[in-house]
């Protein structure tokens, strides 16, 4: 598969939110978004300790949009509909994507203030529905730390099935060891119904 050539949806709507692929002009809002439950985002995504200036955030959008491009690495913005404001990210993992199956991550985050909602199952399930029919992903997987309990939700409602778990999946800031649970997918016709436009 040459990635390159495959066409994305620079937009992706749900219900109530967008998906747009990352660009200049956002990262401010970002900032905020990031700043919202920016403790959790460390704790469960092993992000450094220290919040990233507006700049510096406004500078790796402009990266992720040219990696967008190349299809290096395909990130999405969660953008609340009535709002416009930032409420989230979520993406295709390069390091989670193998091509030649292919098969694909998902990760996501929303902030604090939104999280309970909804919006993560959501942006979830579109961005599954882009894996399956627009990449013709064979596999999905989604990685939670067991411990992260609202996270193992979102794959859940969707479908997904817990295929194996392991310690050590990834670091954590507390020096323990995460078990990581791995829920895995297979199909469109698995998960619910939704309304996805692109």
């Amino acid at each position: 598969m040459r990635k390159i050539l495959i066409d994305l949806p620079e937009v992706i709507e749900t219900p109530r939110i967008k998906l747009q692929m990352p660009r200049a002009g956002f990262g401010e809002k970002l900032h905020s978004a990031m700043q919202d439950g920016f403790a959790d985002y460390v704790k469960w995504l092993n992000w450094q300790e220290h919040l990233p200036s507006e700049k510096m955030i406004e500078e790796e959008r402009r990266k992720h949009h040219a990696e967008f491009i190349l299809r290096d690495s395909i990130r999405y913005l969660i953008i609340d509909k009535v709002t416009e404001d930032i409420i989230g990210r979520c993406a295709f993992p390069p390091f989670q994507a193998s091509w030649d199956v292919p098969q694909f991550g998902i990760s996501y985050f929303i902030r604090k203030s939104y999280r309970s909602q909804g919006y993560a199952t959501e942006a979830t399930h579109a961005m599954a529905m882009i894996a399956f029919k627009i990449l013709g992903a064979r596999k999905l997987e989604i990685h939670c730390d067991a411990e992260n309990i609202s996270s193992n939700k979102i794959p859940l409602k969707l479908g997904f099935k817990m295929e194996y778990a392991r310690m050590g999946g990834c670091p954590r800031q507390d020096g323990k060891l995460a078990l990581l649970q791995t829920y895995s997918i297979f199909s469109e016709s698995d998960l619910p119904s939704l309304q996805i436009v692109w």
